[in-house]
């Protein structure tokens, strides 16, 4: 595992001698079902040998990071759970004290920065598990038991801090890893050579593709607390500029991946930050086949005409690699951002070093996604606008904040669309979600507006569940007027967690599939999030305890009336209830056939988006839900 992280500044330089070559990362597999991990929070100083700043330069910074067995490394290590398995990761926080005086900003500013917790990012699991609300502080230790689901998809998850006020700085200094939900044995890409890479980008200074402070800023932000100090020394010792920004992947600065001259292997590229996007330039002598996109298998691989795919935040390709280049010689190949024209890391091809082992391996590669059930958006629907939109905020920002409602497109706060900054967990205080309340298995359809204030466009990231991409409409006269979710590497019909919210209506489906509990959706720019940038919205089961009515939103001005009006008001509203029941009936007959299951017509809402049957049918539906808009 590269760089090893060692307490002492003069240790540093035994890291020096390492090769550019990528080192494997260390992993831990399940035994029995069940991948047992105990991960420590320490505080480390880090040295990264460069490769193009002349010999024995170094780039060297303090962070908080994971230790495992006694070893600090960044990343932490890969961890491997199975579908039906479970993980046990116990988290202890070995970071020292933190002071930080009361304040009534501390919603929407830096704090905590010795603070800690683990987001299983990707993962279809309970957000009672993966719980960000709950955290260690110095000293403490927090034990999660996470069940994977039975039907639980393969791929290429991550696990990462996400203690509020602290996200961004921790998480941008390396406190994170790759989490892999294993497939089966007979799985087609089992056999392929596979390789796991983390690029991460370590802010330093001004950059057009970054919307984030650099780790400077946030030392002076965090006060007294431990700072990162970023420096860069040459062979001398002597402390040199620093750059804009610096790629690091597994840690290490432009390593070598090694590929064997015409097989196929797996490259697995998580872009592990909480700012910034990538479009990253593919090397055109070989060919590029996605078949994975944020941790979810492609129904049909996909094939990279263009050699270049689009990093948001928390971004994850599964992508398979073939270079048949003629030269009987070792090749080495520039994988580099297209924005920064920097190198991330190379490849380099050489002659093959194993049997052929893709002789069953056809493309497209095809994958069947039938029995994930959580992915799944048909059936009935509850709509809701969701808004990334900072009008109306003073500028430079105090906070950033997000709308939710039925009706968000005025892009302000309004009696439709409600903007807030992130206040805590709410958990069973009902009014505080603003009526954003849906029941266990529903499909949520939401407008996603994005922000004109903006340059960069906001990384949405909801917990808990994928959702599919539909559609983008661009704002006449907005920033994107003239592009396309194509623009940065997005598809109808792709199912992601996280991606750009462009300027204009986004609008995406999820299943609230499995899970009940509060779920936190945010902006994965993380010193967003850590200024205010989340919120949550909550999943019930029905039939079960109903929430009091007194949650809801909008509260009525009650009726000025004698002691005796109810005497009157009594039949009539009896009256209308029988009315409204036999017109629902009347209209159930026309809508479904006889016999039909009153959940759904029969029919994929992607494909028809006629929904048979109401909702309300307890105190967590009626609510001022938008109606559908078809």
């Amino acid at each position: 595992m590269i760089p090893f992280l060692l307490p002492l500044p003069s240790l540093l330089l035994f890291v020096l001698g390492f090769t550019r070559a990528l080192k494997p990362l260390t992993e831990v597999f399940p035994s029995d079902g069940k991948t047992v991990v105990n991960l420590t929070v320490r505080s480390a100083s880090v040295s990264v040998p460069l490769s193009d700043h002349g010999e024995g330069a170094v780039f060297v910074y303090l962070a908080r990071l994971y230790s495992y067995k006694g070893v600090t490394s960044v990343p932490g290590p890969v961890i491997h759970v199975k579908a039906g398995g479970q993980l046990v990761l116990n988290l202890h926080n070995e970071l020292g004290g933190q002071h930080y005086p009361p304040s009534s900003d501390k919603m929407y500013s830096y704090h905590g920065v010795n603070t800690t917790n683990v987001h299983f990012h990707g993962v279809h699991g309970d957000p009672a598990v993966d719980n960000i609300f709950r955290v260690a502080g110095p000293g403490e230790t927090i034990q999660y038991i996470l069940p994977i689901p039975k039907g639980h998809l393969p791929g290429l998850h991550w696990y990462h801090t996400h203690s509020h006020g602290s996200s961004y700085p921790l998480l941008m200094g390396g406190l994170f890893g790759a989490l892999v939900v294993d497939g089966r044995e007979d799985d087609p890409l089992a056999s392929l050579p596979s390789v796991i890479l983390m690029i991460h980008v370590y802010r330093l200074g001004p950059s057009t593709h970054c919307d984030g402070a650099t780790m400077g800023s946030v030392d002076e932000a965090i006060g007294s607390n431990m700072s990162s100090q970023p420096r860069i020394l040459n062979g001398a010792g002597v402390q040199v500029k620093l750059e804009n920004d610096l790629f690091l992947v597994n840690g290490q600065h432009k390593p070598r991946v090694k590929v064997g001259r015409g097989e196929a292997h797996l490259l697995r590229m998580i872009f592990a930050a909480g700012s910034c996007y990538m479009n990253v330039s593919l090397p055109d002598v070989c060919q590029f086949h996605v078949v994975g996109i944020d941790g979810v298998p492609l129904r049909r691989s996909r094939v990279v005409k263009e050699h270049w795919l689009y990093f948001t935040t928390a971004t994850r390709y599964d992508v398979i690699v073939q270079c048949n280049d003629s030269s009987k010689h070792t090749t080495t190949l520039r994988v580099f951002s297209l924005d920064t024209n920097e190198t991330i890391f190379y490849i380099e091809v050489d002659k093959a070093q194993r049997a052929p082992n893709d002789k069953g391996l056809v493309f497209p590669v095809r994958y069947s996604l039938a029995t994930a059930d959580y992915l799944q958006t048909f059936g009935r629907v509850v709509a809701r606008d969701i808004s990334f939109s900072q009008l109306g905020l003073p500028s430079p920002k105090p906070f950033y904040v997000i709308g939710q409602g039925t009706d968000c497109s005025s892009l302000y706060n309004s009696t439709t669309c409600h903007y807030e900054h992130f206040m805590g967990e709410k958990g069973t205080r009902y009014r505080d979600y603003n009526s954003f309340i849906v029941p266990l298995n529903s499909v949520v359809e939401a407008r996603v507006f994005g922000d004109p204030t903006d340059s960069m466009p906001h990384p949405l990231h909801l917990h808990v569940n994928h959702f599919r991409f539909v559609s983008f409409t661009p704002r006449k006269g907005g920033r994107h007027e003239n592009m396309s979710m194509a623009d940065f590497g997005v598809f109808p019909d792709d199912i992601r967690d996280t991606i750009p919210i462009l300027d204009g209506v986004t609008i995406i489906r999820w299943r609230a599939a499995t899970f009940t509990g509060e779920v936190v959706y945010h902006c994965h720019t993380l010193t967003h999030e850590d200024r205010g940038m989340m919120t949550s919205y909550l999943v019930h089961r029905l039939g079960g305890k109903e929430p009091n009515v007194d949650y809801l939103a909008e509260q009525l001005t009650p009726l000025q009336h004698d002691d005796n009006s109810y005497r009157i008001f009594l039949p009539l509203a009896i009256v209308f209830f029988f009315i409204f029941l036999l017109l629902c009936g009347v209209s159930w007959a026309r809508t479904c056939p006889k016999g039909a299951q009153w959940t759904l017509c029969g029919q994929d809402i992607t494909r028809s988006p006629r929904v048979c049957g109401s909702y309300a049918t307890s105190e967590g539906e009626r609510l001022p839900l938008s109606s559908n808009r078809w």
